[in-house]
């Protein structure tokens, strides 16, 4: 099994690498403007390449903000010219009613900037940060000065890590085998289940409030004078 993966992840890192940088920023674009892409193991991927010695790791950074810049300009654009019909006309059908896209245009006018910025680095708002941003009106000097800020930071900040920490980790693997993924696996799932639980037992030991009663209201007796004989 260990062969099979190992045959795949190679052949994955050699269709990255014929690609070349127009696909890298090719990827992470149309991640960026909406599509469920792996923009980001793109970037990881082609680190490690960088690496190995294979390709640039600044070019595979530029590469990838740029790509990142101009896909989440893509998505925004999008979001602006027809998002929001789209939105009005059939977001009903997912939950969106008018009044939370109202709320959403508030969000992205006080808090647009940060969204975009750190939404670069969360998997599902690097694909919708830019068609929401779009939708919400926010406007497009702002959206692009907080995208160019994300992309950068992202691309910079990955592709670092990928590149001095990638060789180490895959020799680790490739030395333990098929046990350092089961290894994995079990530590996330002990991890998820250690949670959960945690989370269950705080919400028991919550004291629940006693129901109060309302006070039972007064009855105001009128006297009647006594008729005079």
């Amino acid at each position: 099994m260990i062969g099979v993966i190992g045959q795949l992840v190679s052949g994955a890192l050699g269709a990255l690498q014929s690609l070349g940088y127009p696909g890298i920023a090719a990827i992470v674009g149309l991640e960026s403007a909406g599509l469920p892409l792996p923009g980001e193991t793109t970037l990881l991927a082609a680190s490690y390449l960088a690496a190995t010695g294979h390709l640039s790791l600044p070019l595979v950074i530029g590469s990838a903000a740029l790509g990142a810049i101009v896909g989440d300009s893509l998505g925004y654009f999008i979001g602006r010219r027809g998002g929001r019909r789209f939105l009005e006309r059939y977001g009903k059908y997912v939950g969106i009613t008018p009044e939370k896209l109202v709320r959403a245009d508030g969000y992205f006018a006080r808090h647009g900037a940060k969204t975009v910025f750190f939404g670069r680095f969360v998997a599902l708002l690097r694909v919708l940060a830019g068609p929401l941003a779009g939708a919400s009106k926010m406007p497009y000097r702002r959206f692009l000065a907080a995208n160019v800020a994300g992309a950068v930071t992202w691309a910079t900040t990955m592709g670092t890590l990928a590149f001095f920490f990638g060789k180490p980790v895959a020799a680790v693997l490739s030395s333990l085998g098929i046990w350092a993924l089961v290894a994995l696996a079990v530590f996330v799932i002990a991890r998820f289940v250690f949670k959960r639980l945690r989370n269950r037992g705080t919400r028991e030991r919550q004291p629940t409030a006693a129901p109060t009663t309302a006070p039972a209201p007064e009855v105001v007796r009128e006297t009647v004078p006594a008729a005079r004989l």
